[in-house]
């Protein structure tokens, strides 16, 4: 080999390798930067802006309103995890915790268009004034079809942040329905960087998930996904609009188009770093007219026992959560989540970590776990992106998560502030 020779083969190693440094920058660039906080969206409750007390039951302790509920029917929490096949103490856990992981003020399909007003003002008191703990709060404005969309997000977000520190700005994002071109993100875009200006707050402070309920939604939606970046806070599928925009003969959540709907939105979700949210199921567990208490209890109990195996399948198909319209649902989903990943579940996955780890140690790329499967870096890529998740929905302590490496020391700070680690 002469020297020549050689020194050629560097000369292209270091132009490829700073070749390569820009491609893999720009591939990063590709993804939201989504604060570890943010994974916390297993299940969004639903309030409209418009009825205070209700909403702000639902920000305060939406646990407490689901326990009542099931006094109401004479559901016990036995009876309940028996019906569910989980352990006894899962719905009393589940009604112990810190309250809902998100809540939607709805000022779009859930608000009579002569209460605009009120629910502006009722969403602005209920950021500024009401202490919900861990909970996050979206607020959900008109689609930017409707004339009133610029004229819900002006008065809300600059009326919410008015005279607070920016740091103490109270509102964590807003989801956008209906969103269907680039043209839409890109002039939201323009609405939010000058609030954030004029409110003195750093770019990007206010994020957004995207209500896919469109056909063209749907066809665009990798598109707007990377248009809306660097906002990105989850993509959410609605069914109901979805089905109407397209003229489905019946709103069904299992429907072949919804299913299509669900993938594209958990591989765009997945491949920007950011929670793929489902649909709520539509049946309410609710009581009805002119049935008796023992009917009613039964009725409940069996939509809430769909709503858990809607769950299931949401969680089963890559969702990251789920939305709920009621109290009772929220408690459903939370209990499909809390099963998915049971302690059961998160120490077998801690097992596969550290016997990963471990065979790296010992210098050897794949190894056979305890089941006989198969654990390498791919394996364990897939168990951390799984850890990480729980350690942002609370089922692993902030500690334990940094522990094992899967967040940061900053980001570990950040859970235990927000009192999500238990």
């Amino acid at each position: 080999m002469t020297d020549s020779t050689s020194d050629a083969r560097t000369a292209l190693r270091e132009r490829f390798r700073a070749s390569q440094t820009e491609a893999v920058r720009r591939g990063e660039a590709a993804r939201a930067q989504l604060p570890l906080p943010y994974l916390r969206q297993q299940a969004h409750l639903t309030a409209p802006a418009s009825e205070f007390t209700l909403a702000q039951k639902a920000l305060t302790n939406a646990h407490a309103v689901s326990a009542r509920l099931m006094d109401r029917y004479g559901i016990e929490a036995d009876e309940l995890a028996s019906r569910l096949d989980l352990p006894a103490t899962a719905v009393a856990e589940v009604l112990g915790g810190r309250g809902a992981p998100v809540v939607l003020l709805d000022l779009e399909d859930g608000v009579a268009p002569h209460m605009i007003q009120e629910a502006r003002s009722n969403a602005v008191r209920l950021l500024r004034e009401v202490d919900r703990g861990s909970t996050l709060c979206f607020i959900r404005p008109a689609g930017i079809e409707d004339p009133r969309c610029a004229d819900d997000l002006v008065d809300i977000l600059i009326r919410a942040g008015e005279g607070l520190a920016p740091n103490a700005y109270p509102l964590d994002g807003i989801v956008l329905p209906k969103i269907r071109h680039v043209h839409e993100v890109e002039w939201l875009e323009e609405v939010l960087s000058t609030i954030e200006d004029q409110l003195g707050l750093s770019r990007y402070r206010i994020r957004v998930s995207f209500q896919i309920e469109t056909g063209w939604g749907v066809l665009n939606l990798p598109q707007l996904a990377l248009a809306g970046r660097d906002r990105l806070a989850g993509i959410i599928l609605g069914t109901v609009d979805l089905s109407a925009d397209l003229g489905l003969p019946e709103v069904r959540y299992r429907h072949p188009i919804c299913e299509w709907a669900r993938m594209t939105i958990v591989t765009v979700a997945g491949a920007m770093g950011v929670p793929a949210i489902d649909g709520m199921t539509l049946d309410f567990p609710v009581g009805l007219p002119g049935l008796s208490p023992a009917e009613n209890h039964a009725l409940v109990v069996d939509r809430m026992a769909a709503n858990f195996d809607d769950a299931r399948h949401s969680i089963d198909v890559g969702m990251s959560g789920r939305w709920a319209g009621h109290p009772l649902q929220l408690l459903a989903t939370e209990l499909a989540f809390r099963a998915a990943f049971s302690p059961t579940v998160i120490d077998g996955l801690i097992a596969e970590l550290e016997a990963f780890r471990g065979a790296t140690a010992d210098d050897k790329g794949a190894v056979a776990g305890s089941r006989g499967e198969l654990l390498d870096i791919g394996t364990d890529r897939h168990v951390r992106a799984q850890l990480r998740r729980a350690a942002a929905w609370g089922y692993i302590t902030a500690q334990r998560a940094e522990e094992l490496g899967l967040i940061s020391a900053a980001e570990a700070e950040d859970l235990s502030r927000s009192s999500v680690a238990p």
